[in-house]
């Protein structure tokens, strides 16, 4: 029963507090709204960001090809200085060394590639991209063709090394062979 009870006032008091609405007019509600900004604003604002995220992107690129040119020449200058001491101790270097010149032309072309490619995206302009569109796809393939050649390079630098190990390692003896 105490339920009952309970339930009846709670209704009775909702029933009490019942607001009336009111209907507004559009005045008011349009007052109340902030001001939209125009399109041609919303074009300028979204042209500024693609021109933010096109430098950025050509930034990372030829950051991420500079670092990747400077630490494979390091290690191809590293690789040379081991190829001459090889050399005067007598040894043939003739196959390691093929590899490496192979490998630095490779290196350098990747460089110039990867230059090419961060000044063509830097050429795009953010305003007309559906028109430019070729140019787009363009310094993407440039990019993309750049990041291969250093991989190309990285892999003759390892194949370089690897003919370098067979040359450094000390021959076994006769006997030591057959174990």
């Amino acid at each position: 029963m105490k339920k009952y009870l309970s339930l009846t006032i709670f209704i009775i008091l909702c029933s009490l507090f019942v607001v009336q609405v009111q209907a507004e007019s559009d005045e008011n509600v349009t007052k109340r709204r902030p001001d939209r900004p125009a399109q041609a604003a919303i074009q300028e604002i979204r042209q500024e960001n693609r021109s933010k995220v096109a430098e950025n992107h050509a930034n990372r690129l030829e950051r991420r090809f500079g670092f990747y040119y400077d630490r494979l020449s390091k290690i191809i200058v590293r690789f040379e200085a081991r190829l001459v001491i090889l050399d005067n101790a007598g040894k043939n270097t003739a196959d390691s060394k093929a590899k490496l010149a192979l490998a630095k032309t490779k290196l350098e072309a990747a460089k110039v590639a990867g230059q090419e490619a961060g000044v063509q995206f830097r050429a795009i302009v953010p305003a007309k991209i559906s028109e430019q569109k070729t140019e787009l796809l363009a310094a993407r393939d440039l990019a993309t063709s750049a990041r291969k050649l250093f991989q190309e390079a990285h892999q003759l630098l390892k194949d370089a090394l690897k003919a370098l190990k067979l040359i450094s390692k000390p021959a076994l003896p006769a006997n030591e062979e057959a174990l």
